[in-house]
């Protein structure tokens, strides 16, 4: 039961982060924006990290009930290389860009117009390359874990 709701808060908290910057990015207004950018962090440090966080606890708890080497097991071991990745090199950046959009949006707020930075990260869609790659992990992940095809 633990581990069904964390697979579902990783893939709400991935939703709370997705639409806000969305939203955020096509914002003219820079109150509105920054609005949108710390619905996205919020989105990111409340729902994203701690889901995923606990989808990997809780999956190591079922792994190793059900028996299974977590070494010797190819289908785990490429499950957990999948996760690792997600966990250690996605989040973390998403989490940083994430970081990086909010303060320049707090300075256009600041300003009252748009800043150049922000242009420019709006337009690099670091957040959101990162959010559709942790997306497309989700269903790698399932398939590994359902199908155990190695």
């Amino acid at each position: 039961a633990r581990h069904f709701l964390a697979r579902v808060l990783m893939p709400a908290g991935l939703g709370a982060v997705m639409s806000p910057l969305w939203r955020g990015g096509r914002e003219d207004d820079a109150v509105r924006q920054l609005v949108a950018f710390e619905d996205a962090t919020t989105g990111h440090r409340t729902l994203l990290l701690p889901g995923t966080i606990s989808v990997g606890a809780t999956g190591i708890f079922l792994a190793a009930e059900a028996g299974y080497n977590f070494f010797t097991t190819g289908w785990l071991l490429a499950l957990e290389l999948v996760f690792l990745m997600v966990l250690l090199i996605f989040i973390p950046m998403l989490g940083h860009a994430l970081g990086r959009v909010e303060i320049e949006a707090l300075k256009s707020k600041k300003k009252g117009a748009q800043t150049a930075e922000l242009g420019e990260l709006l337009a690099d869609n670091v957040p959101i390359a990162l959010t559709l790659l942790t997306l497309a992990s989700i269903p790698v992940m399932v398939w590994l874990a359902e199908f155990k095809p190695f």
